[in-house]
């Protein structure tokens, strides 16, 4: 089985992911905050601090692939402490799978990264960078940070752009921007298991939202670069438009 590290692995994402597949690999969970009775006892849990580049070191090593989803969310407060944690973490934890010889990186980045962009827009990869926040900012900074390892060393990277991950359960209200972008998680697991699977990639930037009838990301390359096939549209999934 591949060994697959993943930062932040007590996260929504990371643990609706882990739940579905930890039978399909061998997975580490690292995170700064832990529960041991999340998983079952085939999943390593590690408690640490990304922040020390000594610890990221120790978890690559031996690792096929890294999923790095640690870092702060938050894209309403400018404090400068998401900027200097996400860029800080990040580099550590790319740095030391380039050094561990690491097969794969996988870096959750954010539908921030082009929210500048007016909300009629559907936006493309390959549209430039407009975040609107700073937690946009530190995306976009994992995303070149990610390319300049691609390019530059044997490691490939895929660099995921994550809309409105929501659980229908937990569907409250949504306004048009969030729908357009809502993200089902068994879609985004889906995604992440051809991001892992998927050969002959040396670096992507791939939109991750659902099949919904308005979009505000274009998937076309996710369905074309890994088998993306996304089942939810938010817009029938909480009944907004007539079947």
């Amino acid at each position: 089985m591949k060994k697959i590290l993943i930062t932040g692995g007590f996260g929504k994402i990371g643990k609706h992911f882990i739940q579905n597949y930890n039978h399909k690999y061998e997975i580490t969970v690292a995170d700064i905050s832990t529960n041991n009775k999340t998983f079952t006892s085939n999943v390593q849990i590690q408690q640490v601090n990304l922040l020390d580049f000594k610890v990221c070191q120790k978890l690559c090593e031996g690792i096929d692939t890294v999923i790095h989803l640690a870092g702060m969310v938050d894209p309403i407060s400018e404090s400068n402490e998401i900027l200097e944690t996400n860029i800080k973490i990040t580099q550590n934890i790319f740095k030391a799978a380039v050094n561990s010889k690491c097969k794969r990186l996988i870096f959750s980045s954010s539908a921030q990264t082009i929210e500048s962009y007016p909300t009629d827009i559907q936006v493309t990869k390959n549209m430039v960078v407009k975040p609107k926040n700073i937690y946009g900012v530190s995306k976009c900074f994992g995303e070149a940070l990610a390319a300049y390892h691609a390019f530059n060393s044997e490691i490939s990277a895929i660099c995921l752009r994550i809309g409105a991950y929501e659980f229908p359960k937990d569907f409250t209200e949504m306004n048009a921007r969030d729908l357009s972008a809502f993200l089902h998680p068994n879609d985004f697991n889906q995604l992440l298991i051809g991001c892992i699977e998927t050969e002959n990639i040396q670096y992507e930037v791939l939109n991750a939202i659902s099949n919904n009838r308005y979009k505000r990301l274009d998937i076309s390359e996710s369905i074309q670069k890994v088998g993306y096939q996304p089942k939810a549209d938010a817009f029938k999934l909480f009944k907004l438009i007539e079947e």
